[in-house]
């Protein structure tokens, strides 16, 4: 597809020059008339090249992918091999090298390809395209990293802003993964499914925070809410908990949780996986009196599997009550959020333990992983929070 050249306005210009790669569709004249996945020549006032683009009108966006002081004349496999590259070179300097644990390799404009993400997972990796659009650019992407990488085999998947969990859009490039497959994560061994939905059972942006639990877990009884596939309770068992309790809705993921508790050489019956909405199960225990030591706090941004729906903005502030109520002077309220419009964790710890007439300090404060980079243009994207907290 050619490129297509557009002016911009001098603001449109200084932000690109400030390092903000994602950019309003309204703020180019003309954009709005893209194709999806159009390249775009993006041009100053006075005629200048600025940049190459991508028109990704599906999220309101025009995405840099290049300037022109890098030199590059096209959108081509060129450029894609020199980000993936540069990608990696940066991986392995942290020493996440694709042998040795889960990772990100990838992520969007903070490695310069704004739209796409990409975790490995042993010999496969997982690649999101955040439009329509962009597939074509994907599936290019996709053969690079299954070439620079020594990969087996790319599933390549369609994470547009409706997207939900179930059937989606995906292919292969490569080989295809087995439809289960256990990966190891910083010597952990946890089980994955890279061909089933948006999430496959292992999050690489909680990766350190997981291996940090040890620090405040041994010996403690553990609640984990939202506890999905039970990687973060596999964390803590393994660490010394002396009985880790997880909750979650669907049973499905609960014999998941079980089944990498087993990977670890875990009995699953020495612990406790309610499947049961965890509002629910925070009130029943608050009126049985139970107490747990160190609760770990993890809820998706929104749900509608639950028998109401959840949303972290309206829900959040009532569940770290509830929760506050379990612990007892001295436990710890281990809390994360994804969702960027939400206030800083202390301040809704502060606001939930005022309102319980409850003390408490921070300990830890905490957000993305270095595989995440990200710009300073765009602090939006640094969308995780994880804090610590000792309640008096």
């Amino acid at each position: 597809m050619a490129h297509h050249a557009l002016t911009l306005t001098s603001e449109v210009n200084a932000a690109i020059a400030l390092g903000q790669r994602d950019l309003g569709l309204e703020t180019i004249a003309g954009a709005d008339h893209c194709e999806p996945g159009q390249p775009l020549r993006l041009m100053s006032p006075s005629g200048a090249l600025v940049a190459l683009a991508l028109a990704d009108p599906e999220n309101d966006l025009v995405r840099v992918v290049t300037t022109a002081e890098e030199g590059h004349t096209s959108l081509d496999a060129r450029l894609l091999r020199a980000r993936v590259e540069h990608a990696l070179a940066l991986r392995k300097g942290f020493g996440l090298a694709r042998e040795r644990t889960a990772h990100r390799v990838l992520n969007g404009a903070g490695d310069g390809l704004p739209g796409f993400a990409a975790d490995v997972y042993g010999d496969f990796a997982v690649l999101y395209a955040y439009s329509r659009g962009l597939l074509a650019l994907g599936r290019t992407l996709a053969e690079l990293l299954v070439e620079t990488l020594g990969l087996a085999g790319v599933v390549l998947k369609l994470r547009g802003r409706d997207a939900a969990q179930g059937s989606i859009k995906q292919e292969i490039i490569g080989a295809a993964p087995a439809e289960q497959m256990v990966v190891v994560e910083e010597g952990v061994p946890y089980e994955v499914h890279l061909l089933s939905g948006l999430n496959v059972g292992l999050f690489t942006d909680m990766r350190e925070h997981r291996s940090l639990l040890h620090r405040f877990v041994a010996g403690k009884s553990v609640l984990n809410t939202f506890s999905y596939t039970g990687s973060l309770s596999v964390a803590a068992a393994r660490a010394g908990a002396s009985e880790v309790t997880s909750v979650d809705l669907a049973a499905g993921v609960q014999r998941w949780a079980r089944a990498n508790f087993e990977l670890s050489q875990l009995d699953p019956n020495a612990h406790h996986f309610p499947a049961v909405d965890v509002m629910a199960f925070l009130k029943k225990a608050g009126r049985d009196g139970q107490r747990f030591d160190v609760i770990i706090v993890d809820p998706p941004t929104y749900s509608a599997a639950r028998a109401a729906a959840w949303s972290m903005r309206k829900d959040y502030p009532e569940l770290i009550s509830r929760a506050v109520a379990l612990l007892p002077s001295g436990g710890l309220l281990w809390l994360s959020a994804n969702a960027r419009e939400l206030p800083p964790l202390p301040q809704l710890a502060r606001d939930a333990l005022s309102k319980a007439k409850r003390s408490g300090q921070v300990l830890a404060v905490g957000g993305l992983p270095p595989d995440y980079p990200t710009l300073p243009a765009q602090p939006e994207d640094r969308y995780l929070q994880v804090s610590l907290f000792r309640v008096g």
